[in-house]
């Protein structure tokens, strides 16, 4: 196919995609005039239908007609679903809906065990009425994307050890089911990497084979990736094996050292297509070069990552590299379910259409449904939804930062429920990273990581500091413990537990390395999806030494 043709390919793919997405666009705009009506039919279709499944009955689901009546219901947490999850691994049905269970899907471990998390028909439904308007306000704020190819992250294979039979199954086979049937086929035209991509499960070929294809294209309008870490990586990585990649594109053979089955190998190769053209056009640029990424890809647009928490670095280093290309937030997007989309350039709004939505007021405790909310107030999200989960917490806060029409907009926080508690100190990862933005500005220094986790001690516990400074100067660490202690001493039982010996003097560990990788291979290690990784300021984990490898400095 000639220039022209796929150009003319590609713009009517995304074309087709944004028409798909327009009906629950509409939609979404029409309910943002009347959110309360909007979650109180959601509320009856979740209820009504359930009310003989073994969770309804338990709660009497058939009596609520409204959100009045749904506070009959606790709030709940996972592990009162665990037993109903163990029935459905084992064949039961009708316990937390009537409807059948398709799968179960594990959620990442940031701050607990994987846990497996009901999917329904109804949930996918909900999950798109909230995808697509997010995709259709994309395209239409950012209409260049129409007339080029994207990346959307997918992650590799994981392998779910689950012990006992296996009823259902457990993960999607690949992250594209989130998409909608005719989504799926506009993406085999649109996304730069092929979906086969998640079957490898080696992660050097994992890398390898994303930027192969990613530097093949030229074209490429979009990225969308979860944590701006995972796309930093990539970029890193892109200069060691450059010659490497403009060979494989030229002669459309994929590297013989790479590790990767023969069947993929070929399924891959067959997707590279020979391009002397633009392997020749790479072979011109000069990977140390100030803007070296950008020219790769000179049409790039939009990149719609995280941006909040302690993403700022990561998000600094893309608009480095980056700098003609858009940065989006991305909304809050749990397994369990979707709180907020990005409707432009900065806000992010509850996605209304999807679920129903309460929550918990930071400072009264009081229950508020979403038409309650004030701006600059934070709130705990509590999700009901389709998938035979009722009033739960996801232990997301989040604050009102305005409204659109009626709907309100947020600005992550923090997990509410990430505290470590070694000895009664209580601390918590909002406090923690807001510690270790204060000593940056203090101590004049900017860190490309910083993480405060216990520290592996076999006498008195106490906190251990991983920092990575950036290569623009000296860095007095002996302040930086301190300055780290004062901050974290504003949290009385941590200065209490100090003063009473309880806790030993924090420690702080200078990575000379790549701190962000070996962060992530550690996580993948645990279980996790690598597009799910997100980067806290606080770990409950004491194995940071052994991973690190960290000078001890202070």
């Amino acid at each position: 196919m000639n220039k022209a043709g796929q150009f003319i390919s590609v713009f009517c793919a995304n074309l087709a995609w944004f028409l798909s997405c327009l009906p629950r666009l509409l939609l979404f705009i029409l309910a943002s005039f009347s959110i309360k009506r909007q979650q109180e039919k959601i509320l009856r279709g979740i209820m009504k239908p359930n009310a003989n499944s073994a969770y309804g009955m338990k709660y009497g689901f058939g009596s609520i007609r409204s959100s009045n009546d749904i506070r009959q219901i606790p709030l709940s947490e996972y592990e009162e679903y665990s037993p109903f999850i163990e029935q459905l691994r084992n064949g039961g049905s009708s316990c937390l809906t009537v409807e059948p269970i398709h799968l179960l899907q594990p959620t990442s471990g940031s701050v607990s065990a994987t846990k497996l998390i009901p999917y329904t028909q109804s949930l996918k439904k909900q999950f798109a009425a909230a995808i697509d308007p997010w995709i259709g306000f994309t395209y239409l704020h950012y209409p260049r994307i129409f007339g080029g190819r994207h990346y959307w992250s997918i992650s590799p294979s994981t392998h779910h050890h689950m012990a006992g039979l296996q009823k259902i199954p457990v993960g999607f086979a690949e992250d594209a089911e989130y998409l909608g049937v005719v989504q799926r086929q506009m993406a085999k035209t649109l996304f730069a990497v092929p979906a086969e991509i998640s079957r490898v499960s080696d992660p050097e070929a994992f890398q390898y084979l994303t930027l192969l294809f990613l530097i093949g294209e030229k074209h490429l309008r979009l990225i969308s990736v979860w944590h701006p870490s995972f796309l930093a990586i990539l970029v890193d990585a892109m200069a060691g094996q450059f010659p490497d990649f403009i060979r494989d594109i030229g002669s459309g053979v994929i590297n013989q050292e790479l590790k990767l089955a023969s069947p993929l190998r070929q399924i891959f190769e067959s997707q590279l297509q020979p391009d002397p053209v633009r392997a020749a056009e790479l072979a011109c640029l000069d990977c140390g070069a100030p803007g070296f990424p950008m020219k790769v890809w000179p049409e790039l647009h939009l990149i719609s990552c995280w941006t909040e928490g302690l993403s700022d670095l990561w998000v600094s280093k893309l608009r480095r590299w980056f700098p003609l290309a858009f940065i989006q937030g991305k909304g809050l997007v749990a397994t369990e379910g979707i709180v907020s989309i990005p409707i432009d350039s900065s806000r992010k709004a509850c996605a209304v259409g999807s679920h129903f939505y309460e929550f918990v007021d930071s400072q009264s405790g009081g229950i508020k449904r979403v038409w309650e909310l004030e701006n600059g107030h934070e709130y705990s999200v509590v999700l009901t939804t389709g998938g035979g989960l009722y009033r739960y917490r996801l232990h997301d806060l989040v604050q009102v930062t305005g409204h659109y029409h009626q709907v309100p907009c947020f600005e992550f926080i923090a997990k509410d429920n990430l505290v470590s508690d070694l000895v009664g100190e209580k601390l918590n990862s909002r406090h923690v990273e807001e510690s270790i933005r204060r000593v940056e500005e203090i101590c004049h220094v900017c860190f490309e990581f910083a993480l405060l986790a216990p520290g592996n001690s076999k006498d008195y516990p106490r906190y251990d500091l991983y920092v990575q400074p950036d290569s623009n100067g000296f860095v007095d660490f002996p302040a930086v413990a301190v300055r780290m202690e004062e901050e974290l001493k504003r949290n009385y039982h941590y200065h209490h537990a100090r003063q009473l010996g309880q806790l030993q003097p924090l420690k702080v560990f200078h990575i000379s390395g790549q701190a962000d990788v070996l962060y992530r291979r550690h996580m993948i290690a645990r279980g996790m999806k690598p597009g799910d990784i997100k980067i806290y300021g606080l770990s409950l984990d004491s194995s940071w030494a052994s991973i690190f490898n960290g000078e001890y400095v202070t």
